[in-house]
């Protein structure tokens, strides 16, 4: 099928609802636009293929010359005299023309362009990101239309990618900037001031295009229709108006002054009190979402809440997670991209797929940590292999034995079963391992028995008992 390709692309991103937005940015770029470019279709059918304009000509003119009326009064300017003033004599003074009417099919297409633009600009640049949300999104929903070991080997899958993903969080892994980790976040939310600005910038734009009072005209006719008032012709959008233009008849000229009915006033009058309220109610909505996503994203303490409300809590690994850890889960292991992610995940695919893929990429922490539930706190402070050893071996526990009894390096002497009766001559092990294992260990003589000379006896020890298992 052929088709003009910009209007066809616009047509396509514009008609499919993304996966990287939520329902404010859906009510910006979709339902917005779409309202604002079918009214453009519909004022332009009207004023190009039907009769946007009718005029009380003289009697003496026939056909050509009532449609050369009506077409010139359409397209030049006209201006409006209440129906109990006179029309003033000086040409000057017949009060402020209009032409708005001919550009608002135009007006509206591109307040619909506008509204598209800020999802435009997301859809090119949250591609480049370290996260693109997009992609995980569309895995997870794959996810989620499976069942049983089929669907978890799937959430599992995606977890792991998401954590190969994060690790360009860490500097340890990779080379970070200031704001690894934020990328997609400022630019989320910078898309949403974009979309604050525009709704707010349009009444300003649309309060110029009519004349200046279109601010303080859309309150106004509310109260006067809460009030039970009759709807009275605006000043904003006449719907008589007046027309001046000449005709020249051989060698003189001929002015004339027409009275003529715009019927679309009548139509653009409604149409923009529906737009004075909805771009208002727009806005007031944009900004408590951004002001919601700017603390949710930003402040660590609502990254936590957001998480923490999301997870399967009877989960033993999440359970049994400390307040520290948990924390550096949020917030040095996710990020705020990771954050953004999944708040994606739980708008676009639902909470139980949610809770499955945070569950996994919890179990991938701890993995990470290198210890399991039931491991020292100290060894989870750091969270990444190549800080693993480093510190498993500051916090290793200090063993310092003063007796080993017949379990220990040497074997008993027949009839012997008390440890006690036995010390080991480096009493505060503070001999190296390897000097202590050489050393005699210092017995006392079985009762009843002839004291025996010292002998080393590790030397007639099992193989078992050496240095490497102790």
């Amino acid at each position: 099928m052929l088709g003009i390709p910009f209007l066809t692309t616009y047509i396509n991103k514009v008609v499919k609802v993304q996966d990287v937005a939520d329902s404010v940015d859906w009510l910006n770029y979709y339902v917005t636009s779409i309202l604002l470019g079918s009214f453009a279709f519909a004022i332009s059918a009207k004023q190009y293929f039907g009769k946007p304009i009718q005029c009380w000509t003289p009697q003496e003119f026939g056909g050509g010359w009532n449609e050369y009326t009506h077409d010139y009064c359409f397209i030049n300017n006209m201006y409006g005299v209440p129906m109990n003033e006179s029309i003033p004599d000086d040409l000057q003074s017949r009060g402020d023309h209009m032409s708005y009417y001919r550009w608002v099919p135009v007006m509206l297409a591109l307040q619909s362009v506008l509204f598209f633009l800020p999802n435009y600009i997301w859809n090119c640049l949250h591609k480049k990101t370290s996260v693109n949300p997009r992609t995980y999104v569309h895995d997870i929903r794959k996810c989620d239309s499976l069942s049983g070991e089929d669907r978890d080997k799937a959430i599992e899958a995606v977890a792991r990618h998401i954590d190969e993903t994060l690790l360009n969080f860490d500097p340890h892994y990779s080379q970070t900037t200031l704001f690894t980790g934020w990328k997609a976040t400022f630019l989320y939310l910078g898309i949403k001031f974009l979309y604050l600005v525009n709704a707010l910038g349009q009444l300003v734009l649309l309060n110029e295009f009519l004349g200046g009072s279109y601010l303080s005209w859309g309150f106004t006719t509310l109260m006067d229709v809460v009030q039970g008032k009759p709807w009275v012709e605006s000043e904003l959008f006449p719907r008589v108006i007046m027309c001046d233009f000449t005709v020249r008849r051989l060698a003189n000229w001929q002015r004339y002054t027409v009275q003529c009915v715009v019927m679309m006033n009548m139509i653009n009058e409604k149409l923009y009190f529906f737009l004075y309220w909805w771009l208002l109610l727009l806005a007031a909505s944009t900004l408590v979402n951004f002001v919601y996503y700017f603390f949710s994203l930003l402040v660590p303490y609502f990254r936590a809440q957001f998480i923490w409300r999301n997870v399967n809590k009877s989960d033993p690994t999440i359970a049994h997670l400390r307040r520290d850890e948990f924390a550096g889960f949020v917030n040095r292991y996710l990020c705020p991209d990771g954050v953004l992610l999944l708040n994606f995940v739980r708008q676009h695919v639902g909470g139980r797929t949610t809770f499955d893929l945070l569950n996994n990429l919890i179990h991938i922490y701890k993995a990470r940590l290198g210890s399991s539930i039931e491991s020292s706190p100290t060894l989870l402070k750091g969270y990444r292999n190549d800080n693993y050893k480093k510190n498993l071996e500051e916090h290793m526990p200090t063993y310092k034995p003063t007796g080993y009894g017949p379990s220990g390096l040497a074997p008993p002497y027949p009839g012997q079963n008390d440890s006690s009766d036995m010390d080991f001559i480096d009493n505060q092990a503070t001999l190296p391992m390897s000097q202590a294992i050489q050393r005699t260990p210092v017995r006392p003589a079985m009762r009843g028995t002839p004291s025996a000379p010292s002998e080393n006896l590790y030397a007639s020890a099992p193989s078992g008992a050496t240095s490497s298992n102790v």
